[in-house]
């Protein structure tokens, strides 16, 4: 027997409104407006452009699994958070600890128990959402050369030190010769082979041309340049 289900129109009286955010010392305070009578919502929270996001999941007519959602449209129900009228009341709003960096949304779901069936609105406007801005990680970057006395080139050493777990689709070194590389487009960009984790990371040795320079860039600046800063040292 099914116990939950989508409901895709929301009523008026329903619907959340009101949505905002804070950051008081690392902790998120996440606040709406609870329509009248409604028991509990659902909250998704999702990092902005990732795949998680509400956003992504569009909100069909219901059907096709157990918990109501039509072949993956609907934001896996494992995904969501239930939060009560009651528990809201107690703490001030919805509050979380912050230990990431950049940008963190939350979509808040209305919902309600009828006969036994648990019924989760499918809201999606800017009244149910809001975003958290966390401020930026540090990715520290050194470059050095060594001759190669055993060729017409140079070694490069880049060590790549940041705060926090990066994965290598975020960065990539750029070659070019004569002069310092001054955008991800002005050379020809490399591809970094593992993920950083916190702290000093040294990458490969580089074998490069006698004048050859490299520099360390964003592969997409307006997406990793939101939770990043990337410092040249």
């Amino acid at each position: 027997m099914k116990d939950w289900e989508w409901i895709t129109e929301v009523p008026q009286e329903r619907r959340i409104t009101g949505a905002a955010c804070r950051v008081q010392d690392r902790e998120g305070v996440l606040t709406w407006n609870w329509p009248a009578g409604l028991p509990f919502v659902y909250l998704l929270g999702f990092v902005p452009g990732e795949g998680s996001e509400a956003s992504t999941w569009e909100l069909l007519s219901t059907g096709g699994s157990s918990d109501g959602a039509s072949f993956g449209t609907y934001p896996p129900r494992e995904r969501l958070k239930l939060y009560t009228r009651e528990e809201y009341k107690a703490n001030g709003g919805y509050r979380k600890h912050l230990d990431r960096y950049g940008s963190y949304a939350y979509r808040i779901y209305p919902g309600e128990r009828r006969d036994g069936v648990i019924q989760v609105y499918a809201q999606q406007d800017d009244g149910n959402s809001t975003m958290f801005s966390m401020g930026k990680a540090k990715i520290h970057c050194t470059v050095k050369y060594k001759a190669n006395w055993f060729s017409k080139g140079k070694v490069a050493r880049m060590t790549v030190t940041p705060e926090v777990f990066v994965p290598k689709e975020a960065l990539c070194y750029v070659k070019k010769t004569g002069a310092m590389p001054q955008s991800v487009q002005d050379g020809t960009a490399y591809p970094l082979l593992s993920d950083l984790q916190p702290g000093p990371n040294a990458l490969p040795d580089i074998e490069i041309g006698k004048d050859d320079f490299i520099k360390l860039f964003f592969t997409d600046g307006k997406v990793y340049g939101e939770a990043f800063d990337l410092i040249h040292s």
